[in-house]
């Protein structure tokens, strides 16, 4: 997950591996980033030790999804190499996410 040639991408932890066959950034369940995996993905490496990778992860995502920082709505997933917002506008489970990694990660900073 922390390997830049798999996961560790511009915006981390998309739904392929950049080494898979099928990776395509642009392709719905092969590479995209979802909010909510994201999520899963970092209460997993914290719940294996691997916490303080977990919350470097989170602020790479927080600084290079496009979109999340500014105004305007939450969108249903991002670019895995370009932050680019991707999906649906205003998606409410990625809401709901986004207020997870907050409590979950950010918060206790």
């Amino acid at each position: 997950m922390l390997d830049p040639k798999e996961f560790n991408t511009y915006v981390p932890l998309g739904t392929a591996a950049l080494t898979n066959p099928a990776f395509g950034a642009d392709i719905y369940w092969r590479g995209r980033v979802w909010v909510d995996q994201f999520w899963f993905g970092l209460k997993g490496m914290a719940r294996y030790g691997y916490r303080a990778e977990a919350l470097k992860l989170a602020d790479t995502f927080f600084q290079h999804a496009k979109g999340l920082t500014a105004e305007g709505p939450i969108q249903e997933n991002y670019n895995p190499l370009t932050g680019a917002q991707q999906g649906a506008p205003n998606f409410s489970w990625s809401a709901a996410h986004l207020y997870m990694l907050y409590n979950d990660f950010l918060k206790q900073q």
